[in-house]
């Protein structure tokens, strides 16, 4: 399936090489998740290693403390990206909650995203559902991450990407609004600051829409060789999110490299 003609947004994505800045080694970073600037609510890590001609993003991610007494959640992603062009291979992730789980599996290719999914709730059947977008190449968050970072990223910058974190495309805009000093869990990085803007996209029609769930986002990177967000902060329907680095480090010797996901070569 493909669309007769490109969208009428279709001009506003990047569609430049990757940057010259150097490529993110294998490496292990964690940050802490909290609500509303009050209550700790989870924690998220995730995990670059190699793969032969892959990187591989691992993460998992879950609400804690008092937060999962409100709202059990926990997800778990892997994510395949071509090493030299950045572009985005395979996704698959799960999540669960009090009612339900659901499983994505997405294949990225030049023209188009096929995306399985599979929703288990805890009462009744299973049910499992396929969705095409006819456009390419999209990246999914962990190759719009890399992407992103390999541009110098100058004040003013503008990079605009279609990214299909889920099962889901949106239409994604990084501002560089400048660099400033910033003090994350008592300690001071040098950061480039980004304005995230988002737009939905029908994956049938590929007509744009507002993204009404998320009001706006700010990711604050390292100006540094790690080149990574240190502090995200997202004003969504349910309150305010931030993210906090908490840990990164350097993976090497067998700890940097990984294997493909099997549901990937099967």
């Amino acid at each position: 399936m493909k669309a007769a003609t490109p969208p009428g947004w279709a001009g506003l994505v990047s569609r430049a090489a990757p940057g010259g800045f150097a490529a993110l080694p294998p490496c292990r970073v964690v940050y802490d998740l909290s609500w509303n600037n009050l209550i700790s609510a989870g924690s998220a890590e995730v995990t670059m290693r190699q793969a032969g001609a892959f990187q591989v993003a691992k993460a998992q991610a879950g609400t804690t403390g008092f937060a999962r007494r409100l709202w059990r959640y926990d997800c778990v992603m892997s994510s395949v990206i071509e090493r030299g062009t950045l572009r985005a291979r395979y996704l698959e992730h799960s999540e669960t909650d009090d009612r339900e789980t659901i499983s994505y599996q997405a294949a990225f290719s030049s023209s188009q995203v096929t995306t399985e999914s599979v929703l288990t709730p805890k009462k009744g059947a299973e049910k499992k559902s396929a969705a095409i977008c006819p456009y390419g190449p999209v990246d999914d968050l962990q190759s719009a991450i890399l992407y992103v970072r390999s541009h110098p990223l100058k004040a003013g910058d503008a990079i605009t990407r279609v990214v299909q974190p889920f099962d889901r495309p949106y239409l994604v805009t990084f501002s560089v609004a400048g660099r400033e000093k910033r003090k994350v869990r008592g300690t001071a990085h040098d950061t480039i600051k980004l304005d995230v803007k988002i737009r939905k996209i029908d994956r049938k029609t590929l007509a744009l829409g507002s993204f009404k769930k998320m009001r706006k986002a700010t990711i604050w990177v390292s100006d540094d060789a790690w080149r990574l967000p240190v502090e995200a902060h997202a004003d969504i329907f349910v309150g305010f999110i931030s993210a906090a680095i908490t840990k990164r480090e350097a993976l090497t010797g067998t700890d940097a490299i990984t294997s493909l996901p099997k549901s990937m070569t099967r």
